[in-house]
């Protein structure tokens, strides 16, 4: 089963479709990804708008592309531990609660339906923020594009 890293897919799809926000992706790489997450969380839910200016630019494609994908991820996170408790739970408890939790989430290989989620979800969070549906559109089939090549083995290594 390949893996990648929220972290990376962002990156790459912000490279592809909004590359002059690469320098807010870069200074977020910095940091965990919980981090990561309250940060971008705030932005989306500031009250006033501050207008139209740079700032609101440079983070539109990021926050969408990241807070959705790390939705994903969580999700997966869970549905592997519920099924990993369901087959020792005592043992597993013990050893979760002792591990550290890594900074990096990562998908793993999505299904066809949850790929279809996370590009619905693309959709709904980027024309929330105003970008335009074709952009939207766009931006999300980008995204599910790389989680799907992401998740080919084969066709990574042909890549590198």
């Amino acid at each position: 089963m390949k893996m990648v890293k929220v972290r990376d897919v962002v990156r790459e799809v912000v490279a592809e479709r909004a590359a002059h926000e690469l320098p807010l992706v870069d200074s977020l790489r910095q940091f965990d990804d919980d981090r990561v997450v309250r940060t971008l969380s705030r932005q989306g839910q500031r009250e006033v708008p501050l207008g139209f200016g740079y700032a609101e630019v440079v983070s539109l494609v990021t926050p969408v592309v990241w807070l959705v994908l790390d939705q994903a991820a969580r999700r997966g996170v869970d549905m592997a531990t519920e099924s990993a408790l369901a087959r020792g739970r005592a043992g597993l408890r013990r050893l979760l609660r002792r591990a550290p939790a890594g900074p990096d989430r990562v998908l793993v290989e999505l299904a066809r339906d949850e790929l279809a989620l996370v590009r619905t979800h693309i959709l709904e969070r980027a024309t929330e923020r105003g970008m335009a549906r074709e952009e939207a559109e766009a931006l999300a089939d980008s995204v599910v594009a790389r989680l799907a090549t992401a998740a080919h083995p084969a066709q990574a290594d042909q890549a590198e």
